[in-house]
């Protein structure tokens, strides 16, 4: 399975202080005996409500660096592609549906990628998600990165908001060669409104639809 994202929005403080907030923690968390020792403890997105481990799993394909679009689609062929900071949640988030899916023993390799048109912008954004990482777990850069940055509550401005746009594409290909395309478009910004309208609507759903 790939992903493919094309989008235009903002950030808002708020997720900034979550992101600076997790990096700090994971940093004081980090135990170093964790690079060889091997954790055996049940992954909680295996987890079937049984209590058992899934024999479903999603093994990760993501890039680590930019490289020219792979998908088949005459729309990628010249565009460029590199990693996206949200794929390894989505991932899991993927993980977890995998985990609960019929079937048994089923394997899908996962790969999720930020699109550019072209190389240029592919590696600027590379750059950047790099720098801005560096920046972030040192305690010397942080403070003088976040007086360029957007408080706790402040964020996109309306007009951000309303042309910003997210452009989900899927490609799949089934154990016996069979092939699946979607795309899933949101008009405005992803990140915040869209996010926003999908949250009441599953709220409406949920407090309407008792049958179900």
């Amino acid at each position: 399975v790939e992903c493919l994202d094309e989008l235009v929005g903002g950030v808002s403080g708020g997720t900034l202080a979550t992101v600076f907030e997790s990096i700090d923690r994971t940093v004081k968390d980090f135990q170093w005996d964790s690079l060889w020792k091997k954790d055996d403890s049940l992954d909680m997105y295996q987890r079937l409500p049984c209590g058992s481990e899934s024999d479903n799993k999603i093994v990760p394909d993501l890039p680590s660096t930019i490289s020219k679009c792979r998908n088949p689609s005459q729309r990628f062929a010249s565009k460029w592609c590199g990693p996206f900071f949200m794929a390894p949640i989505n991932m899991a988030v993927s993980g977890r549906s995998v985990a609960l899916s019929q079937g048994t023993n089923q394997t899908v390799r996962y790969r999720e990628a930020l699109v550019a048109e072209n190389m240029m912008d592919a590696f600027v954004a590379w750059w950047g998600t790099i720098l801005f990482g560096t920046a972030a777990i040192n305690p010397v850069l942080l403070p003088i990165l976040k007086q360029f940055l957007p408080s706790p509550g402040e964020g996109p401005t309306q007009s951000v908001l309303n042309d910003g746009f997210l452009c989900i594409s899927g490609y799949g290909i089934g154990e016996n060669g069979n092939e699946v395309e979607s795309v899933f478009y949101f008009p405005h910004d992803g990140g915040y409104k869209s996010t926003a309208r999908m949250l009441v609507e599953s709220s409406i759903c949920l407090a309407t639809d008792e049958d179900r």
